[in-house]
């Protein structure tokens, strides 16, 4: 591998994290939809948490992506791994719900 493959990889992972950050926002404004519409009743909380565990990990990709892009090339083990849960998370609310409440 040249010098020059190893830095197209550091821009390809930074871009990778933008769009993960990116998606993730997207997941937090449906979610969060949701408890607006739902009327803000108590089965809302489990949609307004994976809300909120969305927006960290838009917050994580987006600083992961501009740490890269400056050149901080640190391990990213345990970004990878919270990022891993939360979207699990989020994706298990958002399956609930879809089952629970199939007209959502």
């Amino acid at each position: 591998m040249t010098a020059r493959d190893a830095g197209l990889a550091v821009e390809r992972t930074a871009l990778a994290w933008r769009r993960t950050a990116i998606s993730a926002m997207v997941v937090a404004a449906l979610c969060i939809d949701h408890v607006v519409g739902s009327g803000w009743r108590a089965a809302a909380i489990a949609p307004a948490v994976a809300a909120t565990t969305m927006i960290a990990v838009a917050v994580a990709g987006y600083l992961r992506s501009r740490w890269l892009r400056h050149g901080h090339r640190g391990r990213s083990d345990g970004i990878i791994a919270a990022t891993t849960l939360a979207v699990l998370f989020a994706g298990c609310v958002t399956a609930a719900l879809g089952f629970t409440e199939p007209a959502w």
